[in-house]
C-alpha cells in the first residue's frame, strides 16, 4: 500500500496544474522546516549582499525557490552539494530541507569540520534543532568555538573572515593561523584548481584524505577559488583556516626548491587520494601523470603519441583494459591529463602510470593536439596504429588478440576479445552496483580461460571501438543496451524480465536468462531460444575460512524506495537486524543501519560470521523465477541465508535456503531456534561446495565460451 501511494504521489507531479500546486507546498513546507532549523546566518549573507535588506524569511525563500542550486549559501559550515551525495531524494529538495528532516548522525556537512565528530561530543545535539549543524551554529553565536579537524579552534571571528574575505573578496585581513613550520620549504605543494564542476567539493574531500594519510608537516596545498562556485570558496577558506598546510593562491606564496615535489590538479578531473601518492612518489624518477578517463569509463588519453608534427591521445574510446595491457606505465609526447607531478625544474615529458586512474569530469575532446616541433613517437608505426585505430601492425600488447590458450583438460581454445556490457554508471557511482562487480568476476573467469575481456559501463555501451570486438554479452539490468553491429552478440537477463520485449532480443545471437520458467514461457512467447543460465558465485571470494558466527541478523541492501519485508517485518517485530545500505534513512529506525555499504572485499565475511543473512526480491524477479545472487554468495562463503519464496529456489539449493511468504511468515521463521531451519553441519557444506562449483563464475564463462565457438 505504502509503494502504491508514493508511485501515485510521483505521478500527480508530473501533472500540469496538479504538480504546480504540489511544488509549491513543497517548497512552503521546505521553508518552514528551514527556519525552524536556525541555521541561517543573516551576518554571512549580509556580508556578500552589502547595502540589501535581507531576513531571514527572504534568505531561507530564495533558497528554496532555486538557490540551492545557485550556490546560495545560508549557512558556512554547510556544502550543499557534499551534503546531496550522501542523502536519498537530494537531488530534488535543497540538501539542508533534506538534511534536516534525515538522521544526521552520519552526515558530513563540510571538510573542515565534522558534524559526526560533533555529534560525538555532544549527545544532544542529535535532538537539537537543526541537528549537529544547527546545535554548533548557536554555540558559536554564544561565543564558544568549535574543533576543526586538524584540532584547531574556529570562532566568531573567523567566520567573520570567511564572509568578507571570500564571499566579497575584500582586502580584510588575514587572521593569524600559520606556525613557525611554514617557513619550511616543502617537499610536497599541491596545487589544487576549483571550477564549477567542483560543487560537491570532493576535491576538497580528497585534499583532506591525503593530507591525514599521505601528508607530512613539509606538505604544503594551494587552492585556487577564483572559478568555484560560492559555497565551495566559503569551504575552501575553512580547510586553509582550520589547517595550516593549506592557504589560498591569494595569501602568500609558497615557496619551494628543485627537490619539491609539485602535484597539480586542473579543474574538472577526478582523483583518489592513493592515486595523488602514487603520483607523487613516482615523480621522484621524472614527470608522472595518470591515465585518463573519460566520464564513460574510457580510455580519454594514455599519454600523448605523436606522427607529423601532431599529437594523439593514445587509445582514446578504448576500454581501460587496453592501457593496462600495456604494462605499468608508458611515455608520453606531452602532458595530457589535469592531474600531473614533477620535481621543480624539470621539464621533461611525462611517463603516465596506468595503474592510477584521473576521470575528467568533463567532455574531453578528441580532436588531435598541435605539438609543433616534436619528432615522432618511438615505434613510429606502433604509434599510429594505437593513435588512429587502424590496426596495421601488431604491437607488443594484448590489443588485437591472437593464437590459442590450452586449457587445464588439455583441449585449446582460440583467444578471443569480449565486451561485457552493464546498466551500471561509470565512475564511483557504478562501485555500489552489484551489476558492476558481477561483470568483473564474468571478465576475470573468461581471462582464467584464456580470453581477453572488458567491461563497459552504461555510458559507453555503443563506444566507437567496439568494433574491434569478437564477441559482446550484454547484462540485461535496469536498463535495455543495444548490440553493436558487429561480432557474437549474447543477451544475459539477469533482472527486470517484465520490460523485455520482442524487439529487444531481435538484435542477439544468443539469448540467456537467470530463471528456468521464464527461459521456457519467454521462448515460446518471443518464437525464438531462450536458454536458462542461473546467477553464480565467485568461489575466489565467496568461500569458508573457518570464522565462527557471532549470531547477527544482517540485512545488506537498498532500500528502493519499496516496502520491503525482509527488513520492516523483523524490525517491526522488535529484533536487532543490522542494516548495511543506502537510502535507509527516513525508513527504518538510524540505530538499525550499520553503514550506508559494506565494501565489496568484505561481503564474504560478513555473509560467514552472519548468524543468518537476509534476502528479497524485486517483485518481478519473484514472480517470474529470477533466483539473485545473494543466496549463491551467501551458500558459498559458508553462511546461511533466508529468502523470500520464488519459484525452483528449494530445489536449487536442495532445502538450504528456508524461505518466507510474507513478513508474518519471516517472524515467525525468526523467533524460533535458527539452527532448526537449516540442514546439518555436513550437509550444508556440501551444498556449499556444489554451489561453487556447479555455479561459479568459471562454470558460466566456459558455458558462454563454448557456445560463442560453436557459432563462430
Amino acid at each position: 500500500m505504502l509503494s502504491m501511494l508514493r508511485a501515485l504521489w510521483r505521478r500527480s507531479r508530473s501533472l500540469p496544474v496538479t504538480g504546480s500546486l504540489l511544488a509549491a507546498a513543497d517548497r512552503l513546507w521546505w521553508a518552514r522546516t528551514i527556519r525552524r532549523a536556525h541555521v541561517v546566518d543573516l551576518e554571512f549573507l549580509r556580508a556578500r549582499h552589502p547595502g540589501r535588506r535581507i531576513g531571514v524569511r527572504k534568505a531561507v525563500r530564495a533558497y528554496v525557490r532555486g538557490g540551492y542550486r545557485t550556490g546560495l549559501v545560508l549557512n558556512p559550515l554547510f556544502l550543499e552539494g557534499l551534503v546531496s551525495a550522501q542523502l536519498p531524494d537530494s537531488d530534488r529538495v535543497p540538501a539542508l530541507y533534506a538534511y534536516l528532516v534525515s538522521d544526521p548522525e552520519r552526515i558530513e556537512t563540510t571538510v573542515a569540520w565534522s558534524a559526526p565528530d560533533h555529534a560525538r561530543r555532544y549527545p544532544d545535539a542529535l535532538r537539537a534543532p537543526g541537528g549537529p549543524l544547527g546545535h554548533a551554529w548557536r554555540m558559536l553565536a554564544a561565543g564558544a568555538s568549535l574543533s576543526m579537524r586538524s584540532g584547531s579552534r574556529l570562532d566568531r571571528s573567523a567566520v567573520r573572515l570567511i564572509a568578507t574575505d571570500v564571499l566579497r573578496r575584500s582586502s580584510a585581513p588575514e587572521a593569524p593561523r600559520r606556525s613557525d613550520s611554514s617557513a619550511e620549504v616543502p617537499d610536497t605543494v599541491l596545487e589544487i584548481g576549483l571550477g564549477p564542476g567542483d560543487r560537491d567539493g570532493r576535491i576538497l574531500t580528497v585534499l583532506l584524505a591525503f593530507l591525514e594519510r599521505f601528508g607530512g608537516s613539509r606538505t604544503r596545498a594551494v587552492l585556487e577559488v577564483d572559478l568555484a562556485p560560492p559555497e565551495v570558496r566559503v569551504a575552501a577558506r575553512l580547510l586553509a583556516l582550520a589547517d595550516d598546510r593549506v592557504q589560498l593562491l591569494d595569501d602568500s606564496t609558497v615557496q619551494h626548491e628543485g627537490g619539491t615535489v609539485l602535484l597539480r590538479r586542473e579543474p574538472g578531473a577526478d582523483i583518489e587520494a592513493p592515486g595523488l601518492a602514487a603520483l607523487r612518489d613516482a615523480a621522484q624518477l621524472g614527470p608522472v601523470e595518470p591515465l585518463l578517463l573519460a566520464d564513460d569509463g574510457t580510455v580519454a588519453s594514455a599519454g600523448v603519441v605523436t606522427h607529423a608534427g601532431q599529437g594523439f591521445p593514445l587509445l582514446a574510446s578504448f576500454p581501460a583494459e587496453d592501457a593496462r595491457a600495456l604494462g605499468e606505465s608508458v611515455p608520453s609526447a606531452a602532458f595530457h591529463a589535469p592531474v600531473s607531478a614533477r620535481r621543480a625544474g624539470d621539464a621533461a615529458p611525462p611517463r603516465v602510470l596506468l595503474g592510477v586512474d584521473a576521470i575528467m569530469t568533463q567532455p574531453v575532446p578528441r580532436r588531435p593536439l598541435p605539438l609543433p616541433g616534436l619528432i615522432d613517437s618511438p615505434a613510429p608505426a606502433l604509434a599510429r596504429s594505437l593513435a588512429f585505430g587502424t590496426w596495421t601492425v601488431q604491437g607488443p600488447s594484448i590489443l588485437r588478440t591472437s593464437g590459442v590458450f590450452d586449457l587445464p583438460d588439455g583441449t585449446s581454445v582460440p583467444r578471443l576479445r569480449w565486451a561485457i556490457k552493464t546498466a551500471a554508471p561509470a565512475g564511483p557511482r557504478g562501485e555500489s552496483w552489484g551489476d558492476t562487480h558481477f561483470a568483473r568476476a564474468l571478465a576475470a573467469a573468461l581471462e582464467r580461460i584464456g580470453q581477453y575481456a572488458a567491461v563497459d559501463a552504461r555510458p559507453a555501451a555503443q563506444r566507437t571501438t567496439a568494433r574491434f570486438d569478437d564477441v559482446t554479452v550484454v547484462l540485461r539490468g535496469p536498463h535495455p543496451i543495444a548490440p553493436p553491429p558487429t561480432g557474437r552478440r549474447m543477451l544475459w537477463i539477469i533482472s527486470h524480465p517484465d520490460e523485455i520485449t520482442s524487439d529487444e532480443l531481435s538484435g542477439f545471437d544468443r539469448v540467456y536468462a537467470a530463471s528456468r520458467p521464464w527461459a521456457r514461457d519467454a521462448s515460446l512467447r518471443f518464437d525464438r531460444p531462450v536458454e536458462a543460465l542461473l546467477q553464480c558465485t565467485d568461489p575466489t571470494r565467496f568461500h569458508p575460512t573457518g570464522a565462527s558466527r557471532d549470531g547477527s541478523l544482517v540485512f545488506v541492501g537498498t532500500a528502493r524506495g519499496l516496502h520491503r519485508p525482509a527488513v520492516v517485518a523483523p524490525i517491526s517485530a522488535g529484533m536487532p537486524l543490522k542494516v548495511y545500505g543506502p537510502d535507509w534513512r527516513g525508513y527504518i529506525p538510524a540505530s538499525h543501519i550499520i553503514a550506508t555499504g559494506i565494501a565489496n572485499e568484505d561481503l564474504p565475511s560478513r555473509y560467514e560470521t552472519a548468524g543468518v543473512v537476509l534476502n528479497d526480491h524485486w517483485p518481478a524477479m519473484r514472480k517470474h523465477g529470477f533466483i539473485s545472487n545473494r543466496p549463491y554468495d551467501v551458500l558459498a562463503a559458508g553462511g546461511r541465508v533466508i529468502s523470500d519464496e520464488v519459484e525452483g529456489i528449494a530445489q536449487e539449493f536442495e532445502g538450504a535456503v528456508p524461505t518466507f511468504r510474507n513478513g508474518d511468515d519471516l517472524v515467525a521463521l525468526l523467533s524460533g531456534d535458527p539452527d532448526a531451519l537449516f540442514p546439518g553441519g555436513e550437509q550444508m557444506a556440501r551444498i556449499g561446495a556444489l554451489v561453487r562449483e556447479r555455479d561459479s563464475f568459471d562454470a558460466r564463462a566456459r558455458t558462454l565460451l563454448n557456445d560463442a565457438l560453436s557459432e563462430r
